[in-house]
């Protein structure tokens, strides 16, 4: 999911954010230059949207001059990737190479040569090769990927089994025999250390007890839905729904999340890779978030649907995601999925997706179709309050999306009485909102009674809220610092310690840390002492704010050690025990040394502040 300003993923090549999110880091070199760099990504998208590939390029070249005179070498990394996934998929396969190159260079000097962020740029460029059948320059790139990932992950890491099979396909696409049967054997030796493995990963013990099941290589994880898009016409699920603003539609769709899923990332194909090197669907699957089926209903066969959905699933759980801007539906689908599956989530999941362009410089149209969405949503809250069958309804809405959510509380509850407002829904969960502090203030004041617990993550470190308080010239609501939001009744929690993105505004679902959080949040509802991480600081009106200790929660074993609780509650240490005991793999025993800590401190009485450990 692309959300506003978010240029830069350490992982996945994407789009760059708005251009002013670009300027606002930018020297003030670049700056003085913003009105001729804003039209250029205008006249970028406007020639795109055209078709009009060598108009765009042009103006995407005019775009790379300007910010290459500032000296923003982020940027002008950011914006050379853009470009080369435009010529790529475009066709113009020698100017994609150019751009990729260049902007590999540029990291390489900043980064060294064996950084993970050089990935993406490496992988583009095999792909390009694969693609023109210079198999030999394909592998170069791929065994260079390959070591990297060694160095990073270590060598049984799944990002390792997913590179190992794309050179498997490039060795067999050039007939190199040699090639493919050195593979060959790495690939069996990795298979037979991983039939030793117990617990760790989707394959073991813990990942049978996961709600969502791996076969075959993924797992698929439905998600119902509401949307005032409207369709496309195109049967393609990725693009069957459009930028257009339409009724209210209800349907479910299907996301796969692969094997080598890695939690808070969001493993994304390249959108202009259409050739194939014997890469069939399911071997897709294997390897990206992919959207994979959308099934739009009419409403009482929607409600049908859920009800029946809801009934079977281990909780009577849902929650209900609204994106942000620069969303197109495949992205808002996405990321609804990963969250799902990252939270080990037993309901059911919902998403709400509002009419966004799904382009970096569209922030103006954002923002008159986020305006007018929250009263459609408002009637898909009503229907699935009142129909779906659910115990609980959390509520989770990412930078603009917070509007939309707003717009719809607000709607839905003025239509009961005062004394039929109170707890209707779980969690209320404001990401990053992207909207006015003043108005949020305002608003959360007739809102927080209508929910268990109301929670707002800021961050100090959004530099795309930074962005957006310069556009509007007024501070944002999921801003920290000396805007951060103290009220009675919310709990807001400073997550500036939480890395993320470049522009540090995606932090909700890019970080295991913040996944952790929010799956107690969700599982249990535990007010922030009880929660791993968090210490209070009163400000000089008493109120609490709740720094989040990103470094005493991250990393997988944080998780999974959640996960091992919730699943097998007292009995969660003797199956980690009995795990243990059959282990020799030096680097499994101490992965699951460090996951069985972590469960005692979760199983430890609770702390009158909590502290670090839960």
């Amino acid at each position: 999911m692309v959300e506003f300003g978010v240029f830069l993923s350490a992982a996945w090549r994407r789009l760059p954010g708005l251009a002013c999110a670009l300027l606002l880091l930018a020297p003030t070199a670049v700056l003085a230059q913003s009105a001729d760099l804003m039209r250029a990504y205008q006249n970028f998208e406007a020639a795109k949207a055209a078709d009009k590939v060598t108009d765009a390029l042009k103006f995407g070249e005019a775009a790379l001059k300007l910010t290459e005179e500032g000296g923003d070498k982020p940027s002008l990394v950011a914006l050379l990737r853009t470009l080369g996934d435009y010529a790529a998929q475009a066709g113009q396969d020698q100017a994609a190479t150019l751009y990729y190159e260049r902007a590999l260079t540029l990291q390489e000097s900043s980064l060294g040569a064996d950084h993970p962020d050089l990935v993406p740029l490496l992988s583009a460029l095999a792909d390009l090769n694969v693609k023109a059948k210079r198999y030999s320059e394909a592998a170069v790139f791929e065994q260079r990927i390959l070591g990297i990932e060694r160095l990073v992950y270590g060598e049984h890491h799944e990002n390792v089994l997913a590179t190992l099979g794309k050179l498997k396909d490039i060795y067999r696409a050039a007939n190199d025999a040699e090639g493919l049967a050195r593979i060959n054997s790495q690939l069996q030796a990795l298979a037979a250390a991983e039939s030793t493995r117990g617990l760790p990963g989707p394959v073991g013990i813990a990942g049978a007890g996961r709600r969502y099941k791996q076969n075959q290589g993924f797992a698929t994880v439905r998600v119902f839905y509401g949307t005032n898009r409207v369709p496309s016409g195109d049967a393609k699920p990725a693009l069957f729904y459009g930028k257009g603003r339409g009724d209210l539609q209800y349907g479910y769709l299907n996301v796969t999340i692969p094997q080598v899923h890695k939690e808070a990332e969001l493993e994304t194909q390249p959108r202009w890779a259409e050739y194939t090197l014997g890469i069939d669907e399911a071997s897709m699957r294997r390897r990206y978030v992919l959207l994979d089926q959308v099934t739009p209903l009419a409403k009482d066969d929607f409600v049908r649907t859920l009800r029946q959905q809801v009934k079977d699933s281990p909780s009577k759980d849902l929650f209900i995601f609204v994106h942000g801007f620069n969303n197109t539906f495949e992205d808002a689908a996405r990321r609804a999925a990963q969250m799902a599956y990252d939270l080990d989530f037993d309901g059911t999941p919902l998403l709400y997706s509002w009419p966004s362009q799904g382009s970096a410089t569209a922030y103006a149209v954002d923002e008159a179709a986020v305006g007018i969405s929250g009263r459609k949503m408002a009637d898909f809250l009503e229907t699935v309050v009142a129909q779906s069958g659910a115990e609980r309804i959390h509520l989770l809405a990412h930078s603009m999306g917070n509007r939309a959510l707003i717009e719809a509380l607000q709607t839905y509850l003025a239509k009961r009485a005062p004394d039929q407002r109170q707890h209707i829904f779980g969690q209320i969960v404001f990401t990053a909102p992207d909207v006015d502090r003043d108005y949020f203030v305002d608003a959360i004041g007739s809102l927080r009674s209508a929910a268990e617990r109301v929670t707002l993550y800021a961050s100090g470190n959004d530099y795309a809220l930074r962005s957006s308080q310069f556009l509007h010239g007024a501070p944002r609501a999921g801003t920290a610092g000396d805007f951060i939001i103290r009220l009675a009744g919310l709990d807001t929690i400073d997550m500036s310690s939480v890395p993320a993105d470049a522009l540090g505004h995606s932090y909700f679902a890019a970080n295991s840390g913040a996944i952790y959080d929010m799956f107690r949040l969700l599982w249990r509802g535990d007010p922030p002492p009880q929660r791993c991480g968090m210490s209070d600081r009163k400000g000089h009106d008493a109120l609490a704010v709740w720094w989040f200790n990103a470094d005493a929660c991250k990393g997988d074993d944080m998780l999974e050690a959640g996960v091992m609780l919730k699943r097998f509650g007292d009995l969660a240490r003797t199956r980690v025990e009995t795990n243990l005991q059959t282990l020799t793999d030096p680097s499994q025993i101490k992965e699951w040394k460090l996951i069985l800590k972590r469960l005692d401190n979760l199983m430890a009485p609770v702390a009158p502040q909590g502290g670090l450990a839960k």
